[in-house]
């Protein structure tokens, strides 16, 4: 076996571990401030699309309650200037729209909004972490863990300070119990003997958490260090700082199949000067916010990998991912079929520009070609670097689940 795949091998692993953190020590593998009940004091709140906003005083939301961040400053903004990218985004003539997400005129100055989790719902994601679910499902258990993305080969050189895509947006109809779909941009960290410390952001159709069908913007992180997984701000990590975008908003606006497209454009990129990362929303680059280098704790430096791609968690028959449809060579079997994520780039020296992807770079992941795979991978003056993801779902070959 080469070096290249002994490397790919250990990527690999760390994926499988990744979704089996949150079993691994039982009681101490997720956490909420003051136990079950946030118990935020909300200066106002704000009902948007079925769902309420607590505006929060920026100083005392969910994050700073944590020893860890107990005498943490927030950063209102990225200091310095924004990466450049080698290809202005004017200059790409794609007819897809890029969705614009926010609450209006958002809440009042010195507050952020955080999504209004009741207690059950905090008791149902609890569940969600908890569930384990292996790399192949167990022909008698039924779960599976399933992705098609394309990563950055991992070498000992590889160090990345950010990554952006424009993300096909879908609303694929969930299956099966216990489902999750996502399409999402995620950088790890670390030597590969100590995997599985994780930023990632991106859609999601969750029911385990959001309690219901509908797309979502959706981010997750998880370090090896404390073994924990986190969804949005679910336990303390991610600093809220946009009065207007929250984590876990709806995005109603969602592609139809050979219909008209929408996609969302997301960044995450090390701020030089703070040593932050931050989340960065839409076609302006809005800061949502940002997670703040003492999360990562040794890993602070660099990302080792870039993935873009996305996932399928469930038990069977598993859940569609994307639109719902896999990529095909045929003239119809990709854009307005399968989901595109378009405009990948990195950052590949702190405080440089964004740069796109190539060939070279990339490395490609299926752990289950026959129900969902990644192609149509290229450059075009129109998109950048793009690539296509998806599949149905289904009994993914497996018989007598």
């Amino acid at each position: 076996m080469n070096v290249v795949a002994m490397e790919a091998k250990k990527v690999i692993y760390c994926y499988s571990v990744l979704l089996l953190l949150a079993i691994v020590n039982g009681h101490g593998a997720w956490a909420i401030p003051g136990g079950e009940d946030i118990g935020l004091e909300s200066q106002l709140s704000i009902e948007h699309d079925g769902d309420i906003y607590d505006c929060v005083d920026i100083n005392k939301q969910p994050t700073l309650g944590h020893s860890l961040f107990k005498n943490h400053k927030v950063q209102m903004k990225p200091t310095g200037s924004f990466p450049k990218s080698t290809i202005d985004d004017s200059s790409i003539t794609s007819d897809d729209q890029t969705v614009e997400i926010g609450l209006g005129e958002g809440c009042p100055l010195g507050t952020v909004p955080i999504q209004r989790t009741p207690k059950e719902d905090l008791k149902g994601a609890k569940e969600a972490f908890f569930k384990s679910y292996s790399e192949q499902p167990d022909a008698k258990i039924g779960f599976g863990y399933f992705r098609a993305e394309e990563q950055t080969t991992l070498k000992p050189s590889s160090k990345y300070y950010g990554a952006q895509a424009y993300l096909n947006v879908y609303n694929p109809a969930m299956i099966g119990p216990d489902p999750q779909s996502n399409v999402i941009i995620k950088l790890f960290f670390g030597p590969e003997d100590s995997c599985c410390t994780t930023l990632a952001a991106g859609w999601a159709i969750f029911p385990g958490i959001y309690k219901d069908n509908s797309t979502r913007l959706h981010t997750f992180w998880s370090t090896a260090f404390e073994q924990k997984l986190c969804y949005n701000i679910r336990c303390p990590g991610f600093v809220q700082t946009s009065r207007k975008i929250a984590l876990g908003m709806k995005i109603r606006n969602v592609s139809k199949y050979h219909g008209k497209q929408y996609d969302i454009k997301l960044t995450i990129y090390k701020d030089s000067k703070k040593g932050h990362w931050w989340l960065l929303y839409g076609r302006n680059d809005e800061p949502i916010g940002y997670w703040p280098k003492g999360l990562l704790r040794n890993f602070t430096s660099h990302a080792t990998t870039a993935v873009w791609g996305g996932t399928a968690v469930g038990e069977d028959p598993f859940p569609p991912m994307g639109s719902g449809h896999k990529f095909t060579k045929s003239p119809q079997g990709g854009y307005g079929s399968a989901c595109y994520i378009r405009g990948m780039k990195v950052v590949e020296k702190l405080g440089g520009n964004f740069t796109d992807v190539n060939d070279r770079m990339l490395s490609k992941f299926e752990n289950r070609p026959i129900c969902y795979n990644v192609g149509g991978q290229g450059f075009s003056k129109e998109w950048g670097y793009g690539i296509f993801v998806g599949g149905a779902g289904g009994l993914c070959g497996y018989s007598g689940l």
